[in-house]
């Protein structure tokens, strides 16, 4: 087979690959954003809010259900989480990537959890 051929092929096969493989990055991604939402040392979200699935939950926050339908725009909930503050000065939600109690990819990791509630 000639070069011309194979990098076709090759490009094929990866983006099969790339394809095949989404599917579990969003898995473990949501999986991870779980974790890290119900974990009392750094997500905490159970301290103020209701999840499904979650144990003691507080009741200072909203439920955390229908995320997706509330928040379409991913990227208007990662805001959120990242700092509040922004948007609501009397917020009572920590700004939790402003004061790097999560970071960037951790708060992605949770926002693809909360949008399957």
């Amino acid at each position: 087979m000639t070069a011309l051929f194979r990098t076709p092929v090759l490009f094929l096969l990866l983006a099969i690959a790339a394809g095949l493989a989404s599917p579990v990055r969003a898995q473990t991604a949501v999986t991870e954003g779980r974790k890290l939402a119900f974990d009392r040392g750094k997500g905490n979200c159970l301290t103020c809010h209701v999840i499904k699935g979650g144990d003691l939950p507080g009741t200072i926050g909203p439920e955390l259900k229908d995320i997706q339908a509330k928040y379409p725009d991913r990227n208007e909930l990662a805001a959120i989480i990242f700092d509040e503050t922004k948007r609501n000065p009397q917020t009572m939600m920590p700004p939790f990537g402003r004061n790097r109690i999560l970071t960037e990819q951790e708060i992605s990791a949770i926002v693809d959890f909360l949008q399957t509630l």
